[in-house]
């Protein structure tokens, strides 16, 4: 699913979000179970997004992303709120990320909050962010 906002004056609607069956390979980090879908490059989304399945962002958000695994690539950028069992950031991501795994790559560049059972951090990332482990059973 899908929803956009409103659309600047000149700016122009594209569903650029492809979905389908394909499995990652055996060595991917991220899980597909739900399909695996994809928001290309030069694509602009106002609004939220719901996915089965592992995302794959290479172009921009402004809004809410809820999938089962959610990876921010490289030119990839999300102003808003994550919601998934693993995220992956590779590019740009300002805003609330609530997941399970998180890694934040050596590209990254992130800001706001991270609440995470697990968090990796490679160096050489910018963080400008507050970290709380959320809490366990027990």
């Amino acid at each position: 699913m899908c929803r956009t906002g409103r659309r600047a004056p000149g700016e122009t609607e594209i569903m650029a979000i492809t979905s389908g069956p394909a499995a990652l390979p055996p060595s991917a980090p991220y899980g597909s179970h739900g399909g695996r879908s994809h928001l290309v490059a030069g694509t602009r989304i106002v609004g939220d997004i719901s996915a089965p399945g592992l995302l794959e962002i290479q172009g921009q958000v402004e809004g809410r992303v809820i999938a089962d695994s959610v990876v921010i690539e490289e030119r990839g950028m999300v102003n808003g709120e994550v919601q998934a069992a693993a995220v992956g950031v590779k590019g740009t991501f300002s805003g609330h990320i609530s997941g399970g795994a998180v890694r934040v790559h050596a590209t990254a560049r992130l800001s706001g909050t991270i609440r995470y059972d697990s968090l990796s951090v490679e160096s050489g990332s910018e963080i400008t962010a507050s970290c709380e482990r959320a809490k366990t059973g027990g």
